[in-house]
């Protein structure tokens, strides 16, 4: 074989050995694990407060009161909110809780004086969550029984 014939064989000989040289062998195909469950979420919530009656109950008319548009301040100075049980009362002092209790009925609700009204004709304005649970939403009114509460000393 001639010279000239054989270095573009000698050519191309060098160079598919360099190039097969140059490969890799496969990388091994990662295995990815399923992911482990999630821990089940256990859901803490504090207990219920424990209340007890401090004085004697009051009976009289109940009425609930929701302001106009706009935003309105209660009497403790926080802003009063449809949805919160609360109520406005012109003889309970502010920050008192108190049970309201449906006469010739079954329910009750413990609400939180934060608003002072007016007039004196009715003992406690309802907000409108609480006249709600109570059920005077559709009559306005009706008559119930106060009664203060403080929390009950738990340490007994």
């Amino acid at each position: 074989m001639s010279r000239t014939r054989l270095v573009p064989f000698l050519a191309l000989a060098l160079l598919s050995g360099g190039l097969s040289a140059c490969a890799t062998a496969p990388a091994p195909q990662a295995t990815i694990a399923a992911p482990a469950p999630a821990p089940a979420l256990v859901q803490l919530t504090p207990p219920a407060p424990q209340y007890q009656a401090t004085g004697p109950a009051v009976v009289g008319m109940a009425s609930w009161y929701r302001p106009g548009p706009g935003l309105h301040r209660t009497c403790t100075g926080e802003a009063f909110t449809r949805d919160t049980l609360t109520a406005a009362s012109s003889s309970i002092p502010m920050g008192t809780q108190v049970r309201v209790s449906l006469i010739g009925d079954s329910r009750s609700i413990v609400v939180r004086v934060n608003d002072c009204m007016p007039h004196g004709h009715r003992i406690i304005d309802l907000s409108e969550a609480a006249a709600k649970q109570l059920g005077l939403v559709s009559s306005g009114v009706a008559k119930v029984t106060v009664t203060k509460l403080e929390l009950a000393d738990i340490r007994q």
